[in-house]
Order: C-alpha cells, then structure tokens, then sequence
C-alpha cells in the first residue's frame, strides 16, 4: 500500500458549483444596483418639485432717502408752479396812460364831469372793473365820483349823457373798446382840485390787479357862486 500521489482530479460537478456560486453574486450584485437605480429619479423629480415651489425675488424698495429726496423734488416743482402761476395772474398787461393834464372849471353848487381815461377802438381788451381809486388834494371839501361813460368819451362837460350811451357806476361794470372813464367833481364852496392819476382795479381773464391809467393828472378850479350883493 502506498501514501501519497497525484491528487484526484477534480470532477465535473464541482465546477459547476463554483460557477454557479459566481453567478449567484454577480447576480446579486445587479440586484442591488438594479434596486438603487430608482432612486434616482425620485432625487431629481424632489428636486423639480422643490425647485418649482421656489418664491421670484423680491424687488428691492427705495431707501427712505430717495423717497425723501422725491419728495423734496415734487415740492420744490410745486412750489415753483404755484409762484408762477401767481405772477402771471397779478402781472396782467398795463393800461394805456399819458402825460395829460386836463385843466377844467366850473361853479360850486354844480357838479362837473372830465374825463380821465378812455379805451380807443384799437382797445382790444375786456377787464371787469372792481373799482376806481382817486387820490385828490384840495383847498376845500371835494366830492370825486367815478362813472363809466358807454361807448363814448368826454373831456369836460356838465351834461355827460349827450357824449355817452350811458353812464353808470364804475364797480362790476365791463370796460371795452370805445369806453371811458370820467369823474364826477361836486363842491359846495370854492375850491382847487388837484387829482393824481387814477388806479383802476380790474380783472381780465385769469389775470387781476390794480394799475394807473389815463392822463397824468387833473386841476380843477370850482368857482364860488355870486352873492346877491355881488349881482347888484
């Protein structure tokens, strides 16, 4: 009997085993790579669905500096409208005015009248008037009435409505082309009148103020009535 030898030769079934044990964990190993697999795709549909829930950015508001400044702007354009608008509206165009002095006279106890401004027909103008100023210096009582003379004028006269359509009172009345202005001058005594040139306060359109007009001044000399010894 004999120890040793050359080592059985492995059989054909064996193999087969160590195939198939090969096999197995190669299988296995798909398995579980087939199993992560899809897990994938629920990472990146996650993904999708949190990135469609993202908000937009905000917009940045302004600093309470700018909005300051905005402010700031607005009014300082407000403000430089409104100083416009109220030059505009108390510069209106001046009146006609001259260098005229109207000398006239009469007799105490009698009024008079003179004119002191009158529109031409090259007046295009239409101003309501508000009222007339008259500044008079005189060596006695002195009354001074202003009248608007309608589509006529008048140097100086006792009887006025042979030279106008009308005459009325100057407050609220229309003046326009053909107009005049003319004072009514009443003193019970005798007197000298000097009268400045008038202001006439009016409105035109948008415009307001109160502008000289007319000729530069007025003397007026009243002689006292006679006395029965004086007829005599």
């Amino acid at each position: 009997m004999t120890v040793g030898g050359p080592a059985p030769a492995p059989t054909p079934g064996r193999r087969r085993a160590e195939r198939g044990g090969r096999a197995g964990q190669r299988d296995q190993k798909r398995a579980a790579r087939a199993a992560e697999s899809p897990r994938r795709p629920e990472r990146s549909q996650r993904g999708d669905k949190d990135s469609g829930t993202l908000k937009s950015p905000r917009v940045p508001r302004p600093s309470t500096t700018s909005r300051m400044w905005r402010w700031g702007l607005v009014g300082c354009l407000a403000v430089l409208l409104v100083s416009w608008f109220t030059w505009y509206a108390t510069t209106p165009e001046p009146l006609p005015r001259s260098d005229d002095t109207v000398n006239a006279s009469g007799v105490a106890g009698k009024p008079i009248y003179l004119g002191m401004f009158a529109a031409t027909d090259g007046f295009d103008r239409t101003i309501r008037i508000a009222g007339v100023r008259v500044h008079v210096t005189a060596s006695a009582k002195v009354t001074i009435t202003p009248l608007l003379c309608r589509q006529g004028a008048v140097g100086v006269t006792t009887d006025p409505r042979q030279f106008c359509d009308d005459v009325l009172d100057t407050e609220g009345q229309r003046l326009s082309g053909g107009d005049s202005i003319i004072l009514k001058i009443e003193s019970t005594e005798a007197a000298i009148a000097v009268i400045d040139q008038i202001k006439v306060a009016y409105r035109e359109d948008l415009t307001w103020g109160t502008q000289p007009a007319g000729a530069q001044q007025a003397i007026v000399t009243m002689a006292g009535r006679p006395s029965a010894d004086d007829a005599q």
